[in-house]
């Protein structure tokens, strides 16, 4: 884990080079179950049903690669919203509805859009009950793209707010959220050590 709270100003994304600093290893009954408990044990909050969660995915492929995830999302009781790409997105494709938020220019940018009245992802944010943003800007070489995703990025996590920048965390935190590992019973190693003696 890397405290992006403490870096005022940096972007909340992990080159190669830092991706592995901080690591945290955990066991579980299976790989789904020792992710949530490695992502509870660097301090994530898990998003309660009936939380907003924002989805700003970039590019289709990642998008397409979260839809499973979305929909389990929704099935779970999560208000979902997200960028104007990524609300069209799900709409054409797989007929979810998602409320659509303005992207920022900056992050001085409150205003609602003009054109259709959605509201600021900042405004959204900060002043409702978003407690998990996906925002994957991988997969996009548009300036705008960038520039508003890490405006959303900041935002989280000056906020509190649990923030996911890799599509494959983002599916494994849906798998974990889907079959409740959050509330896991803490085991000792022995009995972990145990269950593959007895196979």
């Amino acid at each position: 884990m890397f405290s992006f709270t403490r870096l005022r100003g940096a972007d909340p994304t992990l080159g190669v080079e830092m991706a592995s600093t901080g690591e945290v290893a955990c066991f579980g009954d299976d790989a789904v179950e020792a992710f949530i408990q490695a992502m509870l044990a660097t301090g994530f909050k898990i998003p309660t049903p009936g939380s907003s969660v924002l989805l700003s995915i970039a590019s289709d492929e990642y998008r397409r690669e979260f839809a499973e995830a979305a929909l389990t999302l929704n099935k779970l009781g999560f208000k979902l919203c997200g960028t104007p790409g990524t609300v069209k997105f799900f709409k054409d494709h797989y007929n979810l509805d998602l409320l659509e938020l303005r992207k920022p220019v900056d992050t001085a940018d409150h205003s609602a859009c003009d054109d259709t009245g959605a509201p600021s992802a900042l405004t959204y944010i900060k002043e409702s009950d978003v407690e998990l943003v996906v925002n994957i800007s991988e997969g996009t070489t548009r300036k705008d793209e960038i520039s508003s995703g890490y405006v959303i990025r900041r935002t989280a996590v000056d906020f509190g707010i649990s923030l996911i920048t890799n599509v494959k965390c983002a599916v494994w935190l849906v798998k974990a959220l889907d079959r409740q590992l959050y509330q896991f019973k803490a085991k000792s190693v022995t009995e972990f050590y145990n269950l593959h003696l007895n196979d």
